[in-house]
């Protein structure tokens, strides 16, 4: 049995109190940190730090490990991840006119909108989760899912019975991201070319069979891709 106390700090370079760190730094009532969340997402130790206060801690655990330095870090790497984040927005290549999608994949529509009001949403979304801005900007399945977003705006994908079905019987999946994934399957690439153009009809003239079937995954995300662009030309507020 061992007497761990509030404030007790161990030498991890002495062998016996390593051996004792060992044992007991899986205990349900440590938390790895002062905020570390349980699989419910739920913080470990919650509420405030004082017993008398009107919000006591109701977590499992009773004690933190104060790592020195290691806090701070986290801070000062979340804090870097927000200012990249920050950068995508501002210099997004394609201006308000990319922002205003950006804020569409996300599901807000802010069309006819001033872009510093999309400029605030963005870096609102940033500063709570810079991961998923960053992945807008970075990821290679943007004009997928812009694809799906409209495809199910236009009809051209629906859902039957909680499956995302087009046509009568081509099987997508049940949730957006199996979608994703089965248009990322090379072998679906002839379907998906033709959901592009049920989708984009003034986008994309009649192609045969087999440049169809010799299209590769790569050629979803270019640069130039008719999918984004006939997606700026749509949320593109009117200009008078």
């Amino acid at each position: 049995m061992f007497d761990i106390q509030d404030g007790k700090t161990f030498n991890l370079q002495d062998p016996y109190e390593k051996n004792i760190w060992d044992a007991i730094k899986n205990c349900p009532f440590i938390a790895p940190s002062r905020y570390a969340k349980g699989e419910n997402g739920n913080n470990l130790i919650d509420g405030t730090m004082s017993w008398d206060s009107k919000n006591p801690r109701y977590g499992v655990a009773e004690l933190y490990i104060d790592m020195p330095g290691v806090e701070t870090a986290n801070k000062v790497s979340r804090k870097k991840k927000i200012h990249q984040a920050s950068e995508y927005i501002f210099n997004d290549e394609r201006g308000s006119d990319g922002r205003l999608l950006k804020a569409r994949l996300l599901g807000k529509n802010m069309k006819n909108m001033p872009d510093a009001d999309i400029e605030d949403y963005l870096l609102s979304v940033a500063e709570k989760n810079p991961d998923k801005i960053i992945s807008l900007y970075t990821g290679n399945d943007t004009s997928l899912r812009i694809l799906f977003m409209d495809a199910k705006d236009k009809k051209v994908i629906l859902s039957k019975n909680k499956i995302w079905v087009y046509g009568d019987n081509v099987y997508l999946g049940a949730t957006d991201d199996a979608v994703l994934t089965w248009m990322k399957d090379p072998k679906h690439n002839k379907l998906l070319e033709m959901i592009r153009k049920d989708t984009y009809p003034d986008y994309y003239p009649d192609v045969s069979d087999n440049i169809l079937a010799e299209e590769t995954k790569d050629s979803v995300d270019k640069l130039k891709d008719p999918v984004v662009e006939a997606a700026i030309h749509r949320e593109k507020p009117n200009k008078k």
